[in-house]
């Protein structure tokens, strides 16, 4: 069994919408936030030299989050790891939900390791995909 990575992340008032529910607009920057603490690891030791690019966004909402269910658990997963990029997966779940329970939300991002200075696409290397692996399903 792969490890589970999960992390709090708060809801603000200013994610809300006026229907009382996390904006699904929001819904991107809770996953970036979430996945900053996901990737400090592996990453930390390579901020000057090597980023990750965004390369696609998926969000799926399957029921509501409201301000109460603050801080949203939001669980990440590997779902690919090639050479250049990897693909993660997200669950979001209410503060109170249990980790196991249906998520309110399911989203993917796939990333690509890219040379800030050379401007270009890079492979990732051995600590990174090590790292990436213990998180794959």
């Amino acid at each position: 069994m792969t490890e589970r990575f999960t992390t709090p992340v708060p809801v603000r008032w200013s994610d809300i919408d006026m229907y009382q529910h996390v904006n699904h607009g929001t819904m991107v920057t809770i996953l970036e936030e979430a996945r900053v603490p996901f990737l400090t690891e592996p990453f930390a030791n390579d901020f000057d030299t090597i980023g990750l690019l965004i390369a696609e966004v998926r969000v799926i909402y399957k029921g509501q989050l409201r301000l109460a269910d603050s801080p949203l658990q939001v669980t990440i997963w590997v779902n690919r790891l090639r050479a250049v990029d990897f693909t993660l997966g997200y669950e979001v779940r209410s503060a109170l939900a249990d980790p196991d329970s249906k998520p309110a939300v399911i989203g993917e991002s796939q990333l690509a390791a890219f040379h800030i200075a050379d401007q270009r696409l890079v492979r990732l290397a051995p600590h990174h995909r090590e790292y990436l692996q213990r998180y794959q399903r």
